[in-house]
């Protein structure tokens, strides 16, 4: 299965003024690492059509160490959904502590070298 992750460091102009992560921050992480998944399977540069249901299950806030996870769930025939996972821990000492913070799908589309879209492999194909 085609899988990216990264790691992030939220600082205080990430968030909002109750120290907490702007959404939009986040979903900018998640859209970065499921592209990474998605063009690692398709082979090919990816465009994302869709953002399906995501779910910010924990506040994330100034000094959280971010890890995102894509994992890549379905292909059709040119489409890719990857399901994005972040988690997140205290940075800087302290119990170390990780948490799953928000859940969310994305939807991408391969494309060719003119912008047009592309088959992709099956799933099966991926190690």
């Amino acid at each position: 299965m085609s899988e990216a992750r990264t790691l992030e460091v939220v600082f205080p102009e990430h968030t909002n003024p109750l120290g907490a992560a702007f959404g939009g921050f986040v979903l900018g992480l998640m859209d970065k690492v499921g592209s990474y998944a998605a063009a690692r399977h398709a082979e090919n540069p990816v465009v994302t059509v869709a953002v399906g249901r995501v779910e910010f299950k924990v506040p994330i806030r100034s000094g959280d160490l971010l890890e995102i996870v894509a994992r890549v769930t379905r292909v059709g025939r040119t489409s890719i959904t990857v399901a994005v996972d972040v988690y997140k821990e205290r940075f800087g000492g302290g119990e170390r502590t990780r948490t799953l913070a928000t859940t969310g799908e994305l939807v991408y589309v391969a494309v060719d070298e003119n912008g047009r879209p592309t088959p992709v492999p099956p799933l099966e194909k991926q190690a």
